[in-house]
């Protein structure tokens, strides 16, 4: 992504602790902005002495002063800056935020460049989340790659209840926090772009089980909505759960979209204390995609094909999702590849009461294949596809299905899965 062109009010010391934050990488510096009189090197200039059009130059003031931000916030939203590009910053609180409220009692929070309308309380779960995220993610960036094991040590006991020894991997779960530090390879990054990843396909089984691709951006300003139609998807191509289904295109409030698109944007997704790190070489782009839908059903049908040294071993089969994505009362069910109801079953979301009643798909014997061909060369990856209306269309592919911090509610599943993942070569993990 671009970087951002920015002034930074402070000193010099401040500008260069700023700099030795990992999180800085995306910004490059024009001016150095103080009050002060500073004997530097570094050209040290005022407020006062600059030019109001260089305000619409550039994309943010970033103010590294904590103790005195307040005021000099003021100052700037005097000047008719955009509060947007007001940015806070110290060595010690990481970003900050300014939370403005308007004679209309809109409430709005800026933070790190972005801008978050707080209408309800999804929206301020939606901040909240990203927030969080970004202040992770600064955490993150700044550390040694030989600490990572101890942070996912930490972390697989909050989520699972259950210790990791790093010298003693036997389950699925446990090898998953391996894979996702010393098999993070490039070529994991490249198939879980799920923008590159479709090159990949085309070439590997055909362009024919890709889902249309109608457009590819880099920023969400640049969408011409107009040239879409007016059922779409749009998602962000560098995680999971970053997606916006469009049903009706009249209906789409652009603004929510924008705040929630440039807020996924923003967030490193291998950066996060779950480590998978393979996410983080990914450039973060937006795609829209043709809205899929199987007949009058609420949701498209998606097969997930758990593959081990390239062989696919089982299936999972999720019912229950609602129209508008609410996964409440999700249940998975797993299937061998006779579509046998194996007998597995996650803690967070139960079998359903009759998996004998969910049919075989019509595509089963193709999807296998298809899946086979895909997981080739691979310890274990897990590949989605969907049935459409009879047809087979690739949804992703998976190389650390829910980071590995999860339960399974029946006995012995994650020992069995375990043993059939082999652990490959290790590669050394990428500084983030």
């Amino acid at each position: 992504m671009r970087k951002k062109k920015v002034l930074v009010h402070g000193t010099a010391e401040s500008m260069n602790n700023f700099f030795s934050d990992a999180v800085s990488n995306d910004y490059e510096v024009v001016a150095l902005l103080s009050e002060e009189n500073i004997s530097s090197e570094i050209e040290i200039l005022s407020p006062k002495n600059l030019p109001k059009v260089i305000y619409k130059l550039i994309d943010g003031i970033i103010i590294t002063n904590a103790e005195s931000n307040k005021k000099i916030v003021k100052y700037f939203l005097k000047q008719g800056i955009e509060p947007r590009k007001i940015i806070l910053w110290d060595t010690q609180q990481g970003w900050g935020i300014i939370n403005l409220s308007y004679k209309n009692g809109t409430q709005v929070i800026y933070f790190c460049g972005l801008e978050f309308h707080i209408r309800n309380e999804d929206d301020m779960k939606f901040f909240t989340m990203i927030h969080e995220w970004l202040q992770q993610q600064r955490q993150i960036k700044n550390l040694d790659t030989k600490f990572y094991p101890s942070v996912l040590v930490q972390q697989f006991q909050q989520r699972t209840g259950k210790p990791l020894d790093f010298n003693n991997l036997q389950t699925f779960t446990q090898k998953m926090q391996w894979i996702k530090i010393f098999g993070a390879t490039p070529l994991k990054s490249h198939l879980a772009d799920k923008y590159l990843v479709r090159y990949w396909i085309a070439e590997k089984i055909g362009a024919e089980y890709l889902i249309p691709l109608l457009g590819v951006w880099n920023d969400f300003d640049d969408i011409n909505f107009d040239d879409l139609p007016n059922q779409f998807v749009l998602k962000c191509n560098h995680g999971w759960n970053m997606n916006i289904i469009i049903r009706d295109k009249k209906s789409l409030d652009l603004r929510e979209a924008r705040e929630k698109i440039n807020g996924w944007l923003a967030v490193d997704f291998g950066a996060q204390p779950a480590l998978e790190v393979h996410y983080s070489r990914i450039d973060r782009k937006i795609i829209a995609e043709k809205f899929m839908r199987n007949g009058d059903l609420p949701d498209i049908d998606n097969y997930k094909f758990w593959c081990f040294n390239g062989t696919p071993v089982f299936c999972g089969f999720d019912s229950g999702r609602t129209a508008d994505g609410n996964i409440s009362n999700l249940r998975i069910d797993y299937f061998d590849m006779n579509w046998k109801s194996n007998g597995f079953e996650n803690a967070d979301h139960p079998r359903s009461e009759h998996p004998e009643k969910i049919p075989k798909p019509k595509n089963f014997e193709l999807m296998k294949e298809l899946a086979a061909t895909l997981a080739e060369g691979f310890a274990f990856v897990r590949v989605d596809f969907y049935e459409i209306e009879g047809k087979v269309y690739f949804g992703e592919m998976t190389f650390t299905p829910g980071a590995g911090n999860f339960s399974y509610k029946s006995e012995g599943t994650d020992e069995y899965l375990g043993s059939l993942l082999k652990l490959p070569e290790p590669t050394p993990p990428p500084k983030l």
